[in-house]
């Protein structure tokens, strides 16, 4: 499959609400057919809670990701604690989990370490024909965690809950991380407010030149963006950089 059509579902999730969020996911996507793969944001289901009891996803959570992959016929990506990690999870049109990723870089300024344990490892997921490398939100700052075989990554998905404050960061190391590594980077961001924090969303798609290709903005519903191999190789042909690179 050279081409993917991903959808990017921003959106404000109902505090620590994870029946009302499913219920206001289910009437943002109504019936969209042709996603290859759907990608929700951090916490899908409650925004950035430091309350595992309410951020903990339940038996109920993971069958409704899956039956929306095999109702839609599309790959899923959606984000929650499970086992006291900070977790995203990928599932195949089947409904059937390909990959997990936990979250390696937790956020210390929000005491997030005092709650979630830190994930150990850096996979790289496979979907259908993409290579995918997973990150959540603060994992965008740490540039190594995008490094390791990056020439075996064709698209980084970065589902998030940044706040609006830093938007300016958000948009610059997500550009800094499709340039360094010549890869199609999508960035999957929550809108709305929570107790002490607004969010703007600015959820978005770039080319692994760097080109955005698309960009949410700060409205609710459903974003969806084509992306080809072909942008990733003749990128790394004209501008074979990574074979240059070093390790620090």
């Amino acid at each position: 499959m050279d081409h993917l059509r991903l959808g990017l579902v921003q959106y404000a999730p109902l505090w620590c609400d994870r029946d009302a969020s499913r219920s206001k996911i289910e009437s943002l996507l109504g019936d969209h057919p042709g996603i290859d793969l759907l990608v929700f944001p951090e916490m899908t289901l409650t925004g950035f809670a430091m309350d595992p009891e309410a951020t903990t996803l339940a038996p109920e959570d993971h069958a409704f990701f899956q039956e929306l992959a095999i109702r839609h016929n599309t790959g899923v990506v959606y984000c929650g604690v499970v086992d006291g990690f900070n977790r995203a999870t990928l599932l195949g049109r089947d409904g059937q989990k390909l990959g997990t990723y936990d979250k390696r870089h937790l956020f210390s300024l929000g005491h997030e370490a005092d709650h979630y344990g830190a994930g150990e490892v850096c996979p790289t997921w496979n979907f259908e024909t993409w290579r995918i490398r997973p990150a959540i939100c603060y994992d965008l700052r740490f540039p190594y965690h995008f490094w390791r075989n990056a020439e075996e990554v064709d698209l980084v998905l970065v589902p998030a809950c940044w706040p609006g404050s830093r938007e300016t960061h958000w948009r610059a190391l997500m550009l800094s991380r499709a340039i360094e590594n010549q890869v199609w980077v999508a960035g999957v961001n929550r809108i709305g407010d929570e107790p002490t924090l607004k969010y703007h969303g600015a959820s978005m798609v770039l080319e692994p030149s760097g080109k955005q290709v698309l960009e949410a903005g700060s409205a609710e519903g459903l974003f969806v963006a084509t992306i080809s191999h072909e942008a990733n190789r003749l990128v790394r042909h004209r501008f074979p950089f990574l074979k240059d690179r070093r390790e620090a």
